[in-house]
């Protein structure tokens, strides 16, 4: 109620107190402004009431003004707006003429302040060891210089997002959330690139051979079981032995069929000796990578398999 009386009493009469502020007549369409932006607020429609001090403070700074703007952020709910607002009215007080007056805004300036502050969120950013050659923050979109971070700063309540990079890093986003009278911690913790990647810089070279090796260990898995069927059918034919007791030519011919199995098993070897080679190049190229900082060592191992009915390979290990 205090604070509303001082409001009506102090802050409301542009025109007197611009005179007293300055030697020169302020100006006509400010001194209209604020007093159209006092009769809206009076009915409730603090929207375009505010908008009316804002183009009254752009023609005419005065600290009454100031303060009404104060009153505006905060009926919004924009804490850390009104805060500043009221720390930027009691700086332009200063210039205002007559002690008595000047007196009067100040203590409403400050009682503004004393009822802002308990509720004000505040946020700490911060950078997790030294900040390297290049780094950007921003918070809201907007930059963060340097020397802020470390540095509680007022925000107003609600999400928060923090954002960072720099040259050969990987970008870091955080989103936080902020409840009135809490201070928040936020700290950046930037990885290289090759952090991010694994640890390691794995070469091109090394994932094309991977690549080539398990299409050439599938193709030889293909051919031997076009080959294992073979045997089968003819084994099927000829009773399991295809020497002794095939039927007549004229019934059965086992000649394609041996070829086509022959062929299958000689596609079979040589893929499955071709697969195993490029994977085992792989592995040495994932092994031999180099480091790039902290990481589990690479383990890789692989072993080719054949049996009676179908062949391939294995890889495994750990990164």
């Amino acid at each position: 109620m205090l604070l509303a009386c001082l409001g009506a009493s102090l802050v409301a009469a542009p025109p007197r107190v611009a005179q007293a502020q300055s030697a020169s007549v302020p100006d006509p369409a400010a001194a209209a402004l604020f007093q159209a932006g006092r009769d809206l607020l009076d009915r409730g429609n603090w929207k375009e009431g505010c908008a009316k001090f804002e183009a009254s403070m752009i023609l005419y700074p005065a600290a009454s003004t100031l303060l009404n703007i104060a009153r505006c952020y905060e009926h919004e709910g924009k804490l850390a707006l009104g805060w500043s607002a009221y720390q930027r009215a009691i700086i332009l007080n200063r210039e205002t003429q007559g002690e008595e007056r000047k007196r009067a805004l100040e203590d409403v300036a400050q009682k503004g302040l004393a009822k802002i502050e308990p509720r004000l969120p505040r946020i700490k950013i911060a950078v997790s060891g030294s900040a390297p050659p290049g780094l950007r923050v921003t918070h809201n979109g907007k930059d963060v210089p340097v020397a802020m971070l470390g540095t509680v700063i007022p925000v107003d309540p609600g999400p928060q997002s923090i954002s960072a990079d720099a040259p050969g890093y990987e970008p870091f986003t955080q989103t936080v959330e902020v409840a009135e009278g809490k201070v928040l911690d936020v700290v950046i913790a930037l990885r290289t690139d090759e952090e991010a990647a694994g640890g390691r810089r794995i070469p091109i070279w090394a994932w094309a051979a991977g690549g080539a090796g398990v299409a050439l260990l599938a193709g030889a898995a293909a051919f031997r079981i076009d080959q294992a069927y073979i045997e089968g059918k003819q084994s099927g034919i000829c009773d399991g032995d295809v020497q002794k007791n095939c039927p007549p030519l004229t019934f059965y011919d086992p000649a394609p069929d041996n070829t086509r199995k022959n062929r299958s098993n000689a596609l079979f070897i040589g893929l499955g000796i071709g697969g195993v080679a490029a994977l085992s190049a792989a592995v040495v190229g994932f092994v031999t990578a180099p480091k790039t900082g902290a990481s589990r060592t690479a383990k890789l191992t692989t072993w080719p398999w054949v049996g009676p009915d179908g062949a391939g390979a294995g890889i495994g290990g750990r990164f």
